[in-house]
């Protein structure tokens, strides 16, 4: 990046985020994710003791990271005062989903709900261009929103430790880029990149829809597909960080007798080059002509589609009968295709597991960005929480 302009500074100090102390960070963390609580259930909940839980949330009371709620009366003894975080005058996050075609980012809470969002496009996918293209809609949303203290970044492709894109095949990098580094440069913030599918994974299960379960799948299809779970509580990210991120999964057979796989199955490309190949599309026919025949009752186009949702549901069925889950969240940009060829995708995914795990939740995610970026704001928030996340 060298001889690139320098951008203007920001955010605050990046090695000051005022929480404090080992102690401080987990009181504050548990009542981010889990909402206001006593002392004494702070105590209980935490392992530490009665004086300890008091100096503590005493001074993050002083430095305003926290407020005292209303007195709760009990049955027996004092009132309780619950304390909850500092949300409305506490510190804000940006969270930037790349893709090839544009960054999507948003300015969020401490809690994750989004302020502001912003989408600007990207002109070109190498390195110094896509630097160019998080840095654009990041300062402008940053002069809007004092109190920045971090920002995340989420896009497709193998991320080491936070910080380094080691590959990405959506933005054609073969090489590393020590992207979270370049920003931080940059931006005078710190900054946490990771991939997009584990960030989004992460944001439902912080503060989203999986906030809920102990344990979920998250299954996403479209320009990729991919595999998210949380088990125990905890997102399984495997030996290589590459847990459900392969789309080598088996679901079938394909026409050449070989073994089909989750994105040989379930990628806009190859579902698209499907369709041409059967002659539903013209060469310049994409996943919207496709969406029209199938709104329009083509039987053709309709099997198709449902051929992908059984796929999907066997991927699904998989993971739980892996790891029984208590949901499975699908995503997406061509979910919704899916779903338009009626109940294929319930149906098969209800058939293919166990007769007691066929009243599995079963939820779907909004069709825009907003999860995917506010789970890179999640990455960012994570990191000023706790940064051996």
């Amino acid at each position: 990046m060298a001889g690139a302009a320098a951008t203007p500074t920001v955010g605050l100090d990046p090695t000051d985020t005022g929480l404090g102390s080992a102690n401080a960070r987990a009181v504050y963390r548990d009542l981010l994710r889990f909402g206001p609580r006593s002392r004494s259930e702070l105590t209980t909940r935490l392992g530490l003791s009665a004086p300890t839980v008091t100096r503590t949330t005493r001074d993050l009371l002083d430095a305003g990271w926290l407020h005292t709620l209303g007195p709760v009366a009990r049955t027996k003894g004092r009132p309780q005062e619950p304390l909850d975080i500092e949300e409305n005058h506490g510190p804000r996050f940006i969270g930037a989903k790349v893709t090839a075609e544009e960054v999507h980012a948003v300015v969020a809470t401490v809690r994750g709900n989004v302020l502001e969002e912003l989408t600007l496009p990207v002109e070109d996918t190498t390195p110094e261009a896509v630097v160019e293209a998080i840095l654009e809609p990041v300062t402008a949303l940053a002069a809007a929103h004092p109190h920045l203290v971090g920002v995340g970044v989420s896009l497709g492709g193998r991320v080491a430790a936070r910080r380094t894109v080691l590959a990405s095949n959506m933005l054609r990098w073969d090489q590393p880029v020590p992207l979270a580094e370049i920003l931080e440069q940059r931006l005078d913030l710190p900054v946490a990149v990771e991939n997009d599918l584990r960030a989004m994974l992460h944001g439902l299960h912080w503060f989203g829809l999986g906030r809920s379960y102990r344990s979920f799948a998250l299954l996403t299809i479209g320009a990729g597909v991919g595999i998210g779970i949380v088990h125990a509580d905890l997102v399984v990210e495997g030996r290589a960080h590459l847990a459900g991120l392969t789309e080598q999964l088996p679901v079938g057979e394909g026409a050449d007798g070989r073994t089909l796989t989750f994105g040989q199955a379930a990628r806009s490309d190859h579902l698209i080059e499907r369709a041409r190949g059967r002659g539903l599309l013209g060469p310049d026919g994409g996943i919207d002509a496709l969406r029209t025949l199938v709104a329009d009752g083509d039987p053709s186009a309709r099997e198709l589609v449902a051929e992908v949702a059984r796929a999907l549901a066997r991927a699904a069925a998989s993971a739980v009968a892996l790891l029984d889950p208590e949901a499975v969240l699908l995503g997406g940009e061509t979910l919704d295709l899916m779903r338009s060829v009626g109940t294929v995708l319930d149906d098969t995914l209800r058939a293919s597991v166990a007769p007691v795990q066929r009243d599995i939740v079963v939820r779907d995610l909004p069709s825009d960005f907003d999860d995917w970026a506010r789970g890179a704001a999640v990455i960012a928030i994570q990191q000023f929480v706790s940064p051996a996340l």
